[in-house]
């Protein structure tokens, strides 16, 4: 029997997953590593700790009876866009990463947008925000020149993950978008986007198809993982498109609305389908577009909720609070602004904010309406996304924040859509049919969907709550639109300035 092994080096941990040629998880293995928060509006991690706790998920996996490391037919790592490890010659660290929801690079971001913002979206079908990889590389030019002349290699999560394991400086489409620094197609990068911040595209890898080959495990990363040296290992993929492929969603009109740390709705289009609102990418197969609304703030609101007013209480107490209140929250509305917006606003300078508030409400009002307000935001992501011409086709829902069926009912209710629940639903499931197809156990990505894909549940939303959501929703965005002046103000006065000396745009 055929042991496949994926690794989601994800936001705040790897989790791994063994399965077999039939999609039947063996095991999963998981490890969590640190995000630090320096300054306001900043976000860094540790590329070291990306490895590490990979390799502490893949042996929590090879505990199991069922899967020995000799039994494992392959690897493949898939992660998160625009995190880049920063190498020197030696390949080792240079500094922290700066995390996708890192805000520093505001300033940056509107300069680039303002001076070259129309040539910048042309050429990689993105508009610039301090989400991408190259105004990020500009403020490192910008602010730490030690750092930047240091530079020799850049790899993105996964990609630093298995250079780790592999020794194979490499990368793939979505990861060569996803920097800002490739052409939308993936095919090759761009010496005008590079040009503008004076990096020389020699230091960026070779870009090669997601169900490649790219190496094996060497002897030290055997040592530290306990897979066997010479296990084959496959290119992988960014997270959003190894869960998409993990639960068959592959032809044009198919969607995933995800509830994970951040939150997405995404949808596989017939070609490319760049749009200013929206992240774009190519898909994994047949030239086809994937194209990305994102909320920066999903599950972790309730996250930083618990931390910060209930600590020692767990995600299922969040759960049981919120469900003690009723739809609407009794009239709060909650914005999930924590880490500035992207889609549609493409503001770092939104802030979050509970509205409404009133003598009568309590801790479960608030609760709930955390989690009506990362559902209002997911469907203005929705929205966003099918005003670009695709019927959306298929909804299926996914990520931590799908394990309470609370919140799954709530989205069903704010998007006023049924959502299919599938089987193996996160990124380390898809990345390991990414591995099979790359070591050959599977002959192509449509026999692996049709030996291992399979949904387990249908959310229908209820028709009133339906309703009243529509008029909340309406509410959440009004509110959105007549505090952005305020937010702007906020958020400059927060980081020690003055409103009334410039506004952050």
């Amino acid at each position: 029997m055929d042991i496949l092994l994926g690794v989601d080096v994800g936001s705040s941990g790897s989790k791994a997953a063994a399965i077999d040629s039939t999609g039947r998880i063996l095991a999963t293995g998981a490890e969590a590593y640190s995000t630090t928060y320096p300054k306001p509006g900043w976000a860094e991690q540790k590329p070291e700790d990306w490895y590490h706790s990979a390799c502490g998920a893949i042996r929590m996996c090879l505990t199991d009876e069922e899967v020995r490391s000799g039994r494992i037919a392959a690897v493949a790592f898939v992660g998160p866009a625009h995190n880049v490890a920063l190498l020197d010659g030696q390949e080792q660290v240079i500094r922290p990463s700066l995390h996708w929801s890192d805000l520093r690079s505001s300033y940056q971001s509107a300069r680039l947008q303002r001076e070259s913002g129309e040539s910048i979206f042309k050429l990689s079908g993105q508009r610039v925000n301090p989400v991408w990889t190259l105004p990020q590389l500009l403020w490192i030019k910008e602010n730490e020149s030690e750092t930047w002349k240091r530079i020799v290699r850049i790899q993105v999560t996964k990609d630093y993950v298995r250079l780790r394991f592999t020794g194979l400086y490499v990368t793939d489409p979505y990861d060569a978008v996803g920097t800002m620094l490739c052409n939308l197609e993936g095919s090759r990068w761009s010496a005008d986007l590079c040009g503008l911040i004076g990096l020389d595209p020699k230091l960026l890898p070779p870009i090669q198809p997601n169900e490649a080959p790219a190496g094996t495990v060497s002897r030290q990363a055997g040592r530290d993982s306990g897979l066997l040296a010479g296990t084959p290992v496959g290119i992988g993929a960014g997270d959003s498109l190894a869960e998409a492929f993990g639960v068959g969603i592959v032809e044009p009109g198919q969607s995933i609305v995800k509830l994970g740390t951040a939150a997405i709705m995404s949808l596989v289009t017939p070609s490319p389908l760049p749009d200013l609102r929206t992240l774009t990418y190519p898909y994994l197969f047949r030239r086809r577009g994937f194209t990305i609304g994102a909320t920066n703030s999903g599950t972790a609101t309730l996250r930083w909720f618990r931390e910060r007013f209930f600590p020692g209480k767990s995600f299922e107490d969040l759960v049981e609070l919120a469900a003690a209140a009723r739809p609407g929250a009794a009239g709060l509305i909650f914005h999930p602004y924590l880490m500035g917006e992207r889609t549609p606003h493409w503001d770092p300078a939104l802030r979050g904010d509970f509205v409404g508030i009133g003598s009568h409400h309590t801790a479960s009002h608030f609760a709930r309406a955390i989690m009506e307000g990362v559902a209002f935001s997911l469907r203005e992501c929705s929205e966003t996304v099918e005003s670009l011409g695709v019927a959306v086709a298929e909804r299926k829902l996914l990520g931590g924040g799908s394990r309470s069926a609370l919140w799954g009912q709530i989205l069903a209710d704010v998007l006023g859509q049924r959502l299919v629940k599938p089987g193996g639903e996160d990124a380390a499931f898809g990345a390991a049919l990414l591995a099979g197809i790359a070591a050959g156990v599977f002959p192509d990505w449509p026999r692996a969907m049709q030996s291992c894909v399979r949904d387990v549940g249908i959310i229908e939303p209820d028709e009133q709550a339906k309703a009243l959501y529509e008029v909340y929703y309406e509410e959440y965005r009004g509110i959105t639109r007549d505090l952005r002046e305020h937010n702007h103000h906020l958020a400059v006065l927060s980081s020690g300035g003055d409103s009334r000396i410039r506004d952050p745009e």
